[in-house]
């Protein structure tokens, strides 16, 4: 990952403890967001955008906007916004501990998520990403915001080839 970045919050709901991502020496990136929410949010709307990025242009791949409790109170409706559910599957596989209750109340916390090949979901080619998700209320007032920009490398022949062939 290029850059990750929280770029707004607001104090009104949220305390921003911590958003940053480490980057030690000779290991994968660390991803580490905590974050205080003092005031229950009954509905809270995310919206996840992704561009593919070319130069200094971004293209638009996908995006939408979904309300978060809505979505996780009718398991019906999922298959409706299919963009809304691979976030949701995305974030229950690698951080289940972000999908709180609603009204959505406490501390979110995530600690130490490793940013590795493991990450990305098997159907995204390689090349450089922008993705921005944010999270706002009714009245459209930001909760919180963050960007990352990333890039996907196509695998090694000779690792896969050295998976197909098994050897040890």
């Amino acid at each position: 990952m290029k850059n990750f970045e929280c770029i707004n919050h607001s104090n009104k709901y949220i305390n921003l403890i911590r958003c940053h991502l480490e980057s030690p020496r000779n290991s994968p990136q660390m991803m580490q967001i905590v974050v205080n929410i003092t005031q229950p949010v009954s509905k809270i709307f995310v919206t996840t955008d992704i561009y593919l990025k070319h130069s200094q242009r971004l293209t638009f791949v996908y995006g939408t906007t979904f309300e978060y409790c809505e979505f996780i109170s009718r398991n019906e409706t999922r298959p409706n916004n299919p963009v809304a559910a691979l976030v949701y599957n995305y974030a229950k596989h690698n951080f289940p501990q972000v999908l709180k209750p609603c009204p959505v109340f406490g501390i979110v916390n995530i600690t130490n998520l490793c940013m590795d090949e493991n990450m990305i979901p098997p159907f995204v080619t390689p090349g450089g990403y922008y993705a921005n998700q944010r999270y706002h209320d009714k009245r459209n007032e930001t909760i919180l915001q963050y960007e990352a920009e990333f890039y996907v490398a196509v695998p090694s022949l000779f690792n896969k080839t050295m998976t197909l062939l098994n050897f040890s």
